[in-house]
Formats: C-alpha cells, structure tokens, sequence
C-alpha cells in the first residue's frame, strides 16, 4: 500500500510538472458560442504561456495605444444566455435541469464578485473597478456557456477505478465521470467599439492524489476554478506582451 502511494505521489507530481501532459490530462476547449464576436478566430495558446486554452488579440496597434488610456474596468453581469444543456449522463441523472440553471445564474453572481476581488486584492492591478459603466472605462464581459455538476456517483465511481486499476487510471478514463464548467470572455472598449481581447477555457473536477472533496459536492469544484479563473485574468492584464501566466494544474495533492 505504500509502495502504492509512493507511485501515485510520484505519478502526480511527474504529470504535473509537464505543460504538455498536464494540459492532456484537463478539460478539453468547449465549441466557442455566438457570445464572442471574435470566435472563429481563437488560437490555442501553449499551457506554459497562457493560463486559457483559446485566446484572441485586436491586432491594431492604434487599438491598444487608445485602449491603454483607460485605466478603469467595468466587470458586466455575467450571462448565462449561451449555457448549453448537459452532456454527462450521471449529471443529467442526479441533478434537475432547474436547479442546474438556477446554480448557474448563482454561479455567474460568483463569478462576477471574484474578479472584482482579484483586482482588488492585487498588489500591482493595471485596472481599478467601478461599479457602474464609465466614459473612461473598459468593460470586461463574461459568460458561462457549460455546466455539468458533478456527480456524487461519479466521483465514488472515480475513486473506485484508482484503487482497483493502475494507479491515476481516472485522469484518463475519467473524463465523462467529471464535472466541468466552461467560461467566455472578452474586454470591450465601449468608446472605440472594439474588442480588445477575447478567451475561452474548460476546466473539469482535478484528479486528486487520493480523494478530493470536491468530487463528492455539485459545485464546489466550480467555484474554485472561477476563482483560479478570476486570479489567473488579472494578472493576464498586467502581464507585458510575450510574458507568461501558466496554466492551472490538472492534478492536485490536497483533498479540497
């Protein structure tokens, strides 16, 4: 049993430390929604440069040199208008598609109020924010466009197939037994009429060293990752052209 807990720790720590590995073992990109007027045109981005999995820039300059002006950030509601229904067969099995809905308009509140949080509690943030929309403020709009809770049974299944397959066997067979949650967002300049940057990501429950709490709880999982999501945002607005913000990891060694 040690040995085996050893092998695990060591497997864990391994797939984590490799961007390639790490970013194999999460979420998949969700099809971009209507949400985004930029869509079509998002490139994947490498899971040691950029903490989303899809990115779009405004390639004019002049652009960017008006936008830099701006030194105040608008955070809109976040819509749920483009939520897609659910695909996990052990989500739509254990959780009604109203109480989903109303968990996603909770959930989109959440959202809202932790990138309002990120900015405030950075040390070094680019934007202040306001709570209404300004003259001299970008707007930064986001929207949830999937939500599968977890399953409570899947995440029992989950555990059960690490302890009795090869070890971290659920990170890649896992995949339908994990709840997931997907975002889209953009920052508009209201006054240019232009966007200026536009991101989609995925994220699933993470596999966890021996059990995660968040496996065993609908949206808990999510509210964490719309916390990475919002920390990871704000430093991507401070961070120069060419700098890094690194993936979140698709492995986690504590239980929550």
């Amino acid at each position: 049993m040690t040995l085996r807990f050893c092998f695990i720790f060591l497997l864990l720590v391994c797939l984590s430390s490799c961007s390639s590995l790490n970013r194999l073992a999460k979420a998949g990109p969700a099809k971009p929604s209507p949400f985004l007027a930029h869509a079509d045109e998002l490139q994947k981005t490498q899971a040691d440069h950029d903490p989303f999995l899809r990115v779009w820039k405004n390639p004019s300059e002049e652009t960017w040199r008006k936008a830099g002006t701006k030194k105040k950030l608008y955070i809109a509601p976040v819509s749920t208008e483009h939520l897609r229904r659910m695909n996990r067969p052990l989500s739509i099995v254990e959780v009604r598609e109203k109480s989903r809905q109303k968990a996603a308009v909770e959930l989109g509140e959440y959202a809202r109020a932790q990138f309002t949080e990120a900015f405030r509690k950075s040390k070094k943030p680019l934007y202040e924010i306001v709570a209404a929309p300004e003259k001299e403020a970008l707007h930064l709009e986001l929207a949830i466009v999937e939500l599968n809770p977890n399953a409570i049974s899947a995440g029992i299944t989950r555990r059960a197939i690490n302890l009795l397959a090869v070890p971290g066997a659920e990170a890649v067979v896992g995949r339908p037994l994990k709840g997931n949650i997907a975002i889209e967002g953009r920052i508009w300049d209201p006054e240019q009429k232009e966007s200026l940057y536009e991101f989609a990501d995925a994220e699933h429950n993470r596999s966890a060293l021996i059990l995660s709490v968040h496996d065993y709880n609908p949206y808990s999982a999510a509210r964490k990752i719309i916390r990475e999501w919002a920390a990871q945002f704000e430093q991507v607005t401070r961070t120069p052209p060419g700098g890094r913000v690194k993936d979140s990891p698709a492995f986690t060694l504590w239980l929550w």
